[in-house]
């Protein structure tokens, strides 16, 4: 049987990233740094990395399967200079890069989200783009591909007042992804292309951890066990649901918490000690330590300290 990757190098842990990271240790070089978001099954990401072997690739992508057809394609190349982690974008430029440290960022075919109920996900907003500013070196490019006119049209409209000059396009397709080739078979001819280039800087600081609480409780009892939704200021924290193993006396309970646009699944474990029930995140997750996520440990403690034992 074939190995599913030859090396796992190319994947990095974001939680065990320092941040900001110093990338030219990460490489061990100091070649100019370009960056991909939602490099999808990797077919850009591995052709720009094998033709430019003096520049260093970050790629972003939230979606497991296509990280592991990426890993296999760069497996089987052996490449050196691209690093892929599962990460939303927004966090890692607000977090892992320095101002002014990268040279390019791809974006290959975004989300259009094309609803108007769900243009609040779309990713290239004005301040977005002030974020990306910030993170690229002057004279640095952003380069955004869509296949959708109407969003080519809207990222246009936000470019006002971020720091960049812009150029668009009509192409032809020219990247050979999955999806560009699955619009090409549907006989769509025509594609749009944003070339965004750095004219001044927009600063932007980066954003600092939040510290991670552990609680205790003195008694727990899981029946009766009341989470209430939270939402301020930007943080939300909401209840999915609630595992007990009455033997080990341990509980799992799993909630959704969101730092604006990001969400991530975090679980939370509630165990009986010596002490009585502490409550603090399991171990093994890849979360970033927001605001949310201390705001969602808050919230379970509040809910199990209201829980009284009618045993």
């Amino acid at each position: 049987m074939n190995a599913f990757y030859i090396s796992l190098k190319p994947f990095l842990n974001h939680g065990a990233l320092s941040r900001p990271t110093d990338w030219s240790t990460v490489f061990a070089n100091k070649f100019p740094l370009e960056a991909e978001i939602g490099f999808g099954n990797g077919e850009y990401l591995e052709g720009l990395s094998r033709r430019n072997p003096q520049v260093n690739f970050v790629g972003f992508e939230q979606y497991c399967e296509r990280i592991h057809r990426t890993l296999r394609k760069l497996s089987r190349t052996g490449l050196e200079n691209v690093r892929v982690l599962r990460l939303d974008a927004r966090a890692a430029f607000e977090r892992y890069f320095n101002p002014k440290t990268i040279t390019r960022i791809h974006c290959l075919y975004p989300p259009p989200w094309p609803k108007k109920s769900d243009a609040k996900h779309r990713l290239f907003t004005s301040d977005f783009l002030k974020l990306v500013n910030s993170r690229l070196v002057d004279g640095g490019v952003l380069k955004i591909v869509t296949d959708q006119r109407p969003y080519f049209d809207w990222v246009r409209e936000n470019i006002r007042d971020t720091g960049f000059s812009v150029e668009l396009k009509n192409i032809q397709a020219d990247y050979g992804t999955k999806f560009e080739k699955k619009w090409v078979a549907g006989g769509q001819s025509v594609f749009y292309e944003l070339v965004l280039t750095k004219y001044c800087h927009v600063p932007v600081g980066l954003k600092e951890d939040s510290a991670l609480q552990s609680y205790l409780v003195d008694d727990f009892n899981p029946d009766n066990f009341g989470f209430k939704d939270y939402s301020n200021d930007g943080v939300a924290v909401a209840f999915k649901e609630i595992l007990f193993d009455a033997k080990k006396k341990v509980a799992l309970v799993h909630v959704i918490a969101c730092d604006g646009p990001m969400a991530q699944n975090i679980r939370i474990v509630i165990a009986h000690g010596p002490k009585g029930w502490r409550i603090n995140l399991a171990e093994g997750g890849m979360l970033m330590p927001t605001k949310a996520v201390s705001q969602a440990l808050e919230c379970v403690y509040l809910a199990a300290k209201d829980v009284k034992d009618l045993n």
